[in-house]
């Protein structure tokens, strides 16, 4: 494929040798972002917007990961989240998605975010600093090892759904739901971090299929306020596809199977 230089660069004459240095990419790349500091890039992250973090396993297990962030190799992101593409995660469903992108400095990061407006992700950006920028900031980190692929969840354990006494557990706290909350719940943590469609969840409900109703974001927004303020934001509305559980769970045996009348009582 053409790559079209004018796009990125100032003509050849400006450079001394005919062309440019990798340091006069990064400036160049650079000049066309909104760049954010780690601490606005947190709160976008806890807003709704998708972090990706590039760095590679190694150095994540020595520094340590981002809650909520989704862990891709650099080789593979444009697969991942250009709309257009069959290989896309389910969250890259238009071109209006908020990406922030995530490697050690802050080099890597703002080449790729370039690449990704070329493909029309233009509200793509990354972080000034990078991680260790990120980390100096005092910004969440969490010191496990997930898996390339994956979203990284909040320290484990936090979240305990008991089946049968049909209550979620949280920090130790035992919280009552009711049938149909324990359902979106139940529904949200099989998904392991992914995103469930309203469609989904609307189902699982037994709302009819095709219905406009609203009960799920009612449900929803009943499960945040008995999570608490320091779970609450964990349960992500992924706008234009439904909802997601960003955080490390645990999930006791389940005593019925779905179809068993007594389960669905």
């Amino acid at each position: 494929m053409a790559i079209d230089r004018g796009d990125l660069l100032t003509p050849q004459g400006d450079y001394p040798s005919g062309y440019p240095s990798v340091e006069d990419l990064v400036h160049s790349a650079r000049s066309r972002l909104d760049r954010l500091s780690p601490e606005r890039a947190a709160t976008e992250l806890d807003d709704g917007a998708l972090l990706v973090d590039l760095r590679h396993e190694p150095t994540r297990r020595l520094g340590g990961e981002i809650p909520g962030s989704l862990l891709l190799d650099r080789n593979d992101l444009e697969w991942r989240l250009d709309p257009c593409s069959k290989w896309r995660i389910e969250e890259a469903f238009d071109h209006d998605l908020r990406i922030i992108l995530m490697d050690s400095r802050g080099d890597v990061s703002s080449m790729a975010a370039v690449g990704l407006h070329a493909l029309g992700l233009r509200r793509t950006t990354d972080v000034v600093g990078g991680f260790d920028a990120w980390r100096r900031a005092g910004c969440p980190v969490v010191h496990s090892v997930t898996m390339t692929g994956s979203y990284v969840g909040a320290p484990g354990g936090a979240i305990v759904l008991d089946h049968g006494g049909q209550e979620m557990v949280v920090n130790g706290r035992p919280v009552p739901l009711t049938r149909l909350e324990f359902k979106v719940m139940a529904t949200l943590l099989r998904a392991s971090g992914g995103v469930v469609s309203r469609e989904q969840l609307r189902a699982d409900i037994g709302d009819w299929a095709g219905s406009r109703s609203r009960s799920v974001d009612l449900h929803v927004h009943r499960i945040r306020r008995k999570l608490g303020t320091e779970l609450a934001a964990s349960l992500t509305t992924e706008w234009g596809v439904g909802f997601r559980l960003r955080t490390g769970v645990a999930v006791e045996d389940e005593p019925g199977r779905d179809g068993d009348p007594e389960w669905d009582r």
